[in-house]
């Protein structure tokens, strides 16, 4: 597949006359996007502090994902009468491509694990703290993260910005404001942040542009996520049945090493998405009637 197939598959930048309404359009759900964040905020300010670790982490995201969904299909359903359906996307977290995107996040990660082995000496051990509940609930949390994110940075935000500058501008925005998030939100170094965040919304932003929807983006997202819990990087001790183990703590020059080779792996995904990946959609035209 051409790049170019992927990257105009929303239709051609809009016409002059309708660019100020796209222009409006953007706003509207911008503005309705933020409330439904704020509203989040307040409500997960209100998760009991006696709940698990993982069930705090989701608050937010638990809140905010049926908001951005249901604000999500108010405005397709309003566009649905000017737009064929070619030029649309679907909206759900959940679809029939979800399977698929899940495994090729578990794939991806895992394709950095060997460089970690060989040259850092990475190894595992049983973690007899492991608790099988806590897991449950921290595998829920990362989804509702992750599709937080997707629905937030590469939905209807996204597929609006791409109508009206083009895909690369638009994932440059995007990409622009998912460092930002990551920094001040999510508490990352700068490294991480600039490197690793921006590989990634090029990933994510190539799949949603490839497949039409936000469901694998969530999916690729939540497989790559899931399994740097499990072997790298655990978000709670007793949530994984394994414990890394590294000979020593990384110097700067390693950590950099790896920070830049989960980019690289990351741009060559995206790489391969836009290029080599056979045609994948997930539209429905029954979403918005």
């Amino acid at each position: 597949m051409r790049a170019e197939s992927v990257t105009r598959r929303f239709g051609a930048p809009a016409t002059p006359p309708l660019r100020a309404t796209e222009w409006k359009r953007l706003g509207v759900f911008l503005a309705l996007g933020t409330a439904a964040f704020l509203l989040a905020v307040v409500g997960a300010a209100f998760a009991p502090l006696a709940l698990p670790d993982a069930l705090r982490r989701s608050a937010h995201p638990s809140i905010f994902v049926p908001l951005g969904v249901a604000i999500t299909m108010l405005m397709l359903r309003r566009d649905a009468s000017g737009l064929p359906a070619s030029e649309r996307f679907n909206p759900w977290p959940v679809g029939g491509l979800s399977v698929g995107w899940f495994v090729a996040g578990v794939g991806l990660l895992a394709a950095t694990i060997p460089l970690f082995v060989l040259k850092f000496g990475l190894r595992w051990s049983a973690n007899g703290a492991f608790n099988g509940t806590t897991l449950a609930l921290m595998l829920w949390s990362i989804f509702m993260t992750a599709a937080a994110e997707e629905i937030g940075f590469r939905g209807y935000a996204f597929w609006r910005l791409i109508r009206l500058i083009g895909f690369w501008p638009a994932q440059a925005v995007i990409a622009g404001l998912f460092i930002v998030s990551h920094l001040t939100l999510g508490g990352f170094a700068l490294l991480p942040a600039l490197v690793g965040t921006v590989a990634g919304s090029l990933l994510y932003g190539a799949v949603f542009a490839r497949t039409q929807s936000v469901a694998a983006p969530i999916a690729l997202h939540t497989g790559w996520n899931v399994f740097q819990h499990l072997l790298l990087s655990p978000l709670n001790p007793t949530a994984t049945p394994l414990l890394v183990l590294f000979p020593h703590a990384p110097s700067p020059g390693e950590y950099a090493l790896m920070v830049v080779w989960v980019g690289l792996v990351m741009v060559a995904g995206a790489v391969v998405v836009l290029r080599l990946g056979p045609k994948q959609t997930e539209i429905k035209t029954s979403n918005y009637s």
